[in-house]
């Protein structure tokens, strides 16, 4: 049986390899315990016995290595437009286990992750870290590069209560639109005249309008979803659209920035926004809150969920579900009874024997 001791801030375990003493860090002080430290020896230990050790070494890269591999599958396969975010995502998971095979990382080290980050960060952001530790994770299963079960499918997503989705009342946009500067007041109608996302809007091309049919069609490149997607333009958006056109300058971009340039980057305009929020004193709204506020208003004026579903890009039309009022359905589904001829008589019948006795 090897030993685990501490090195520095590391935990470390020495055992033997036929014959040989081999030291190995195992983990952070801290991020794990001394416990944990001992089990993942023991796997060590284990695939060592049953002469699997070797083969591991040869076919299981570390997380470092395999990070690297994922992050250019994204990047060059997938052209995926976050795969920068991947980076983020992976930064701190494989500072405290880059070194290990992806063999030796359990579901208990997950779960010592979750605890670490959320010390700093929210659950949220925990959260959307783990979400890309998973894809990793899958992709190197599907590659053979890794076999078992997933260390975070087995640990699983922390528990986050959702923040209830920020509505725009009528006055908070009014304010919220007579503070905003030239340039991000037309993203903003746009946003709530379409439901379209930040990243949709702000590399939003002339070519994919087409004022004749009145359409913007949004590639599959560009979208979440990755399907192509078609959003018919409203008569306050073609008044819009035809502003921007005269100062676009012939530039591409229907949106540019203050320099006269596009925007390169989603979160361009975070700051301009929050500000302006700040300055409108309307508290507790993401631009994502638009999107929400624009899908509510068409659901309450009537539109259908399937065309409301359309027009979001919902892949499952469950998630446009959320934006309708089940408490007031059920309501006026009740009044419905008391406009029956079943239900009138029954109530005269009720009435008539009330008096008689």
């Amino acid at each position: 049986m090897g030993s685990v001791y501490l090195r520095g801030n590391s935990y470390v375990g020495q055992y033997k390899d036929r014959g040989r003493s081999v030291q190995k860090t195992l983990g952070k002080k801290g991020v794990i315990t001394k416990t944990s430290a001992r089990a993942i020896l023991a796997k060590i230990e284990e695939s060592v016995t049953l002469k699997r050790y070797d083969l591991l070494d040869a076919e299981i890269p570390t997380l470092n290595e395999f990070a690297s591999e994922y992050i250019k599958h994204g990047r060059d396969v997938l052209k995926k437009r976050s795969w920068k975010r991947d980076i983020y995502g992976l930064r701190k998971f494989r500072e405290l286990f880059g070194n290990r095979l992806l063999s030796e990382i359990t579901a208990r080290d997950v779960d010592d992750f979750k605890k670490f980050r959320l010390k700093d960060v929210s659950a949220s952001t925990v959260n959307r870290e783990l979400q890309c530790i998973r894809s990793l994770f899958n992709l190197a299963k599907r590659w053979n590069r890794f076999f078992g079960n997933n260390p975070v499918s087995e640990a699983r997503l922390i528990q986050v209560n959702n923040q209830k989705e920020r509505i725009l009342s009528n006055d908070e946009e009014d304010r919220l639109l007579a503070l905003s500067n030239p340039h991000l007041k037309p993203i903003l109608i746009t946003a709530l005249n379409t439901g379209m996302r930040k990243n949709e809007i702000l590399t939003l091309k002339w070519s994919n309008i087409d004022q004749d049919t009145g359409v913007i069609t949004l590639e599959h490149t560009n979208t979440k979803t990755k399907r192509t997607r078609r959003i018919p333009i409203n008569s306050i958006l073609r008044k819009l659209l035809l502003e921007q056109r005269l100062k676009s300058g012939g530039n591409d971009y229907v949106f540019l920035g203050p320099s006269g340039n596009a925007y390169r980057r989603h979160d361009s305009i975070k700051g301009s926004f929050e500000r302006t929020c700040k300055n409108a004193g309307i508290e507790g709204l993401r631009f994502h809150d638009l999107r929400h506020t624009a899908a509510t208003r068409m659901v309450e004026a009537g539109a259908s969920i399937v065309a409301v579903s359309k027009i979001l890009g919902h892949s499952d039309i469950k998630m446009t579900m959320r934006y309708t009022h089940p408490d007031t359905s059920l309501k006026e589904a009740v009044e419905l009874l008391t406009k029956s001829n079943i239900s009138d008589s029954l109530t005269d019948r009720f009435t008539d024997n009330q008096e008689m006795s």
